[in-house]
């Protein structure tokens, strides 16, 4: 297995969205921090675009740093819009994050449920120039006139189907995040969308700290999940709320985590995926140094 870190530290570090010269500001960081491996994501339309025009200077830079993007995330709610007409513009720019994972080596591409089209009155999970990265524990939500989850769910099972298409013409695996409060939050959710999209080239991407705070079992996640994952975000937890915690600082079992990882033997990428803000190097440090004790411990090969 291979630690990495996810797109949270130049989101915590520069704030969201960012602009690109900020995300290539972040690279010889992440370097400093130990890492070899990230993830990059292409924060909307106009941003991912902006990266597709410049990614020979982001090649140069990764380079240079001697850094490899793993797994590339197309941020865009639009991908699930109820509007088959948005859906289709979406998808052209999941074509350009395709092209760009293709240029980059990445192994997989990453998409998120989004929140359903309900009314909140604080949505559950957001990232925002205006309220920065937040949870909230408790939600409130409006059904629409004439909603109908059946929609939203094949909204999102189409949409899934068509990016796992396009990313099989570049040999790409598609990972769908569960986050807290949005269509797929759960493990079962989760192996919902799987059978129903019918496509082998459709992952899921394991998120610890979101399947604690939905109170799932995250061992026994793992065993339910057993084939069906091909990516790992790693935070720990308490599941009064959904806060991203060092490793060790929660409540999530990692020596039977890692313990099970390797029985069942996984060997990709376990990516530290931490909320933090002033405390942001010394939880990557403290959980870089507590993951490679168990690993040691439990004789399993863990690179950094």
């Amino acid at each position: 297995m291979k630690i990495s870190i996810t797109y949270l530290y130049p989101i915590f570090k520069y704030g969201y969205p960012h602009s690109v010269d900020d995300a290539l500001r972040a690279l010889p960081e992440i370097r400093r921090l130990g890492f070899r491996y990230l993830e990059m994501e292409g924060l909307g339309p106009e941003n991912m675009s902006t990266i597709y025009r410049r990614q020979k200077e982001l090649l140069s830079a990764l380079s240079d740093n001697g850094l490899h993007v793993h797994n590339f995330c197309v941020v865009d709610p639009n991908l699930v819009s109820l509007d088959p007409g948005v859906r289709r513009c979406a998808l052209e720019g999941f074509r350009l994050g395709a092209e760009l994972a293709a240029a980059l080596g990445s192994e997989t591409l990453h998409l998120a449920s989004y929140a359903p089209p309900v009314e909140h009155a604080r949505r559950p999970y957001q990232l925002s120039s205006d309220h920065g990265y937040e949870f909230v524990d408790v939600t409130q939500v409006r059904l629409p006139k004439g909603f109908r989850w059946s929609e939203v769910w094949d909204a999102l099972v189409d949409s899934c189907r068509e990016c796992a298409d396009i990313a099989r013409e570049h040999g790409k695996t598609v990972l769908i995040e569960p986050r807290v409060g949005e269509v797929v939050c759960s493990v079962d959710s989760l192996l919902r969308l799987l059978e129903h999209a019918q496509r082998p080239n459709l992952k899921a991407n394991f998120d610890t700290a979101h399947f604690s705070a939905q109170r799932e079992n995250v061992v026994l996640a793992l065993a339910k999940l057993e084939g069906q994952f091909a990516n790992i975000h790693a935070a720990d937890n308490h599941p009064r709320n959904a806060d991203h915690l060092p490793i060790g600082d929660g409540s999530i079992d990692w020596r039977e985590f890692l313990a099970t990882l390797g029985r069942i033997g996984y060997d990709g990428y376990l990516g530290l995926d931490l909320g933090l803000d002033e405390h942001l190097v010394d939880g990557y440090r403290r959980s870089i140094e507590r993951l490679q004790e168990i690993a040691a411990d439990l004789k399993l090969p863990l690179e950094v």
